[in-house]
């Protein structure tokens, strides 16, 4: 067995993965760890003080690995990392930028990063406005390219049953999408959350009562509903990510476009400045109604909408994390 991995996020995801229920690229790297011989402890994230330390001494990890970098949660051992007093390195994906870009909380925002041997990031955009804000070091960071579980994937029947479908929670502009459907006619699938992070999405049935064409499912906000959305999405003609135009400040959507990738569908999606254009090149990138409903109407006039195999996989962003993980 080689080195010990704490990982501390949420282990709940990695026993649906075990059961098949969700893909590996959900615990960013982890999975693949432990696959490459390396001994993974499973650890639940919490916002105690304390909680991190404790871990770390009753496990006595050679590294620590967090999937997801809540700076509040993991305030103590990164001060201890920062300032020397811990020295096992800690590697963490951040996937926002500090909101503080200036004074005194700006400063123990660069002081609590630099608690990390390495940070990796969703979107090359991201990295670069945290580098730029100087919160962290340009040598520490890297964009590994984070994408859909191939392996998982490739045990996913899937057909087209001739429906577009929108399965998306965070910051979703359904009023844009409701109208451009109800433009062109085309069948839509809605699964989402009744409410998300701030987004109230309990009006969406009463919105659609009288859309012949567009059907409205709510789900429970959890992952354990992903098997139901993803045999929704295999059956679908397209995928669809509606984004509000005013929360374009990260990489949201990113998650939408590993699904298409990874099943191979086509995808219509809000343009967004932090991804990576190269990445979305197959796919119909939109901002307005009328791009919607040209979209909507180029796939269905298509009758091979299967995408290019994608480059980006978990498999491929962990081989590019490795380097900075195990020198």
């Amino acid at each position: 067995m080689k080195e010990k991995v704490l990982y501390i996020g949420t282990p709940a995801i990695y026993q649906n993965y075990k059961q098949g229920k969700n893909p590996s690229h959900w615990l960013y790297g982890a999975v693949e760890m432990e696959k490459d011989g390396y001994d993974v402890v499973w650890e639940q994230e919490k916002s105690g003080l304390w909680h991190d330390w404790r871990l770390v001494r009753l496990y006595q990890p050679d590294m620590v690995f967090i999937p997801n970098l809540n700076l509040h949660n993991h305030f103590l051992l990164l001060v201890f990392a920062a300032i020397g007093f811990y020295k096992i390195p800690i590697f963490a994906w951040l996937h926002h930028e500090p909101k503080e870009k200036k004074g005194q909380k700006a400063k123990m925002y660069r002081m609590l990063l630099s608690g990390c041997r390495h940070l990796f990031f969703l979107s090359e955009k991201t990295m670069q406005e945290t580098v730029g804000h100087k919160l962290v070091d340009a040598n520490r960071c890297s964009v590994p390219g984070w994408g859909a579980d191939s392996n998982f994937f490739l045990k996913v029947s899937h057909e087209d049953k001739g429906y577009f479908i929108s399965t998306g929670k965070e910051n979703r502009d359904f009023d844009i999408l409701i109208e451009a459907f109800k433009r062109t006619g085309a069948p839509l699938k809605i699964m989402t959350a009744e409410s998300h992070a701030g987004n109230e999405y309990g009006d969406l049935k009463e919105k659609c009562r009288n859309i012949k064409n567009i059907e409205v499912v709510i789900t429970e906000n959890s992952g354990s509903v992903y098997p139901q959305m993803l045999e929704a999405m295999a059956g679908a003609k397209a995928l669809v990510c509606p984004l509000r135009h005013d929360k374009l400040d990260y990489c949201v959507g990113l998650s939408t476009i590993a699904d298409a990738e990874g099943l191979h569908k086509p995808l219509i999606i809000t343009y967004n400045p932090y991804h990576n254009k190269e990445r979305l090149r197959n796919f119909h990138v939109v901002e307005t109604v009328d791009d919607w409903c040209e979209a909507i109407h180029d796939i269905l006039a298509k009758d091979n909408g299967v995408q290019q195999i994608s480059p980006y996989s978990m498999q491929d962003a962990y081989e590019k994390m490795k380097p900075f993980l195990f020198k």
